[in-house]
């Protein structure tokens, strides 16, 4: 039989101190979580400077350092390493690629019968180089009374653009102004601007398009800028002063400087796209009936030496320019020039 032991008041006491021991490494080990945890809450707060000398005192704490860097410091960190060899990409340069066309600007849609701008054409027999695909019969040089090939198509694509692109309500003269004569075309284009000004009081701009004379004896010329794979006519647009030849001006003289302005706005805006696209604004000592109305232009969309498939091309481009242009306008953006007077050189 086996003796029964009992617990002598110094063995309870020996148990006693065991136990107490043991509870008070269970403490310390709790508070030394319990820092730990701290410290990577405080490391996690800290300014990265802190963690790197955290880290230096801390050997556990690199990593913890390491996991907590920013993106942008990940990618800083990456641009300073060298460049691996096999991964080195060489970048051709390739031709202009247009803006994507949300990023044009969209005018408030303007009712039907409240029309903003007008395309009419003082020369509107004007034509281009005939090609295979645009042949046509001539009616002079560089001249065709089919408005199928000449400027009044340009003028046509243009204001289609404007209408379905951009919701502007444009009027469309397709009048030709040149006979009997054509060096008095300006003043028959003349009074169909004032029918339509008198007509229409919503009207905010006026353009008479037209196509450059590059020369007689010309061929198929390479003056474009290449788009998004496609031949663009470049365009110009032309001022003037309404001084006249002789320098002693008109009864009527045109608002210059708000004109000039606005062909510098839309040039600027167009080099944006391909700084070729256009040429310089040209300012000629003629009035060109822009005293008719305020905000009048004369474009020149590329050249008899140019194609009609590179005159349309150019189209969308002028068009988001004009648009821009219609909402400055519309606005009530100042379109007054600020060259000083007699900066520019008038020609005759």
């Amino acid at each position: 039989m086996k003796r029964k032991r009992t617990r002598t008041p110094q063995r309870r006491l020996n148990m006693a101190k065991s136990f107490l021991s043991e509870t008070q490494r269970a403490a310390l080990t709790l508070a030394v979580c319990a820092l730990l945890c701290v410290l990577g809450m405080a490391a996690l707060a800290w300014p990265r400077t802190n963690i790197g000398l955290l880290a230096m005192s801390l050997p556990g704490f690199v990593s913890l350092a390491a996991q907590t860097q920013t993106p942008q410091e990940s990618a800083a960190a990456a641009m300073t390493r060298p460049a691996d060899p096999a991964f080195s990409v060489k970048v051709r340069p390739t031709e202009t690629q247009a803006p994507p066309q949300s990023q044009s600007p969209r005018p408030t849609p303007t009712p039907e019968n409240e029309p903003l701008v007008l395309i009419y054409h003082t020369h509107a027999t004007e034509a281009y180089f005939p090609t295979e695909n645009n042949p046509y019969t001539p009616s002079g040089s560089w001249r065709t009374k089919d408005n199928g090939k000449n400027v009044v198509a340009v003028g046509e694509r243009l204001a289609e653009e404007l209408r379905k692109r951009y919701g502007i309500c444009v009027l469309h003269d397709t009048t030709n102004h040149e006979p009997p004569k054509l060096s008095s075309s300006y003043s028959r284009s003349e009074q169909t601007m004032r029918k339509y000004r008198d007509e229409y009081p919503s009207l905010i701009l006026y353009i008479d398009l037209h196509r450059d004379a590059y020369g007689n004896n010309v061929s198929e010329s390479t003056d474009f800028v290449t788009i998004d794979g496609k031949q663009v006519a470049r365009m110009m647009f032309v001022v003037g002063t309404g001084e006249g030849a002789m320098g002693t001006g008109f009864d009527e003289m045109p608002d210059f400087e708000s004109n000039h302005a606005l062909a510098e706005q839309i040039t600027a805006y167009l080099n944006t796209i391909d700084p070729r696209l256009t040429r310089n604004v040209r300012v000629k000592t003629g009035r060109y009936n822009q005293h008719i109305a305020t905000h009048c232009l004369l474009v020149e969309v590329g050249h008899n030496a140019n194609t009609l498939e590179q005159a349309f091309a150019a189209i969308p481009y002028l068009a988001a320019g004009i648009a821009d242009a219609v909402e400055s306008i519309r606005s009530g953006a100042d379109t007054k020039t600020t060259m000083p007077p007699n900066a520019w050189v008038a020609e005759e």
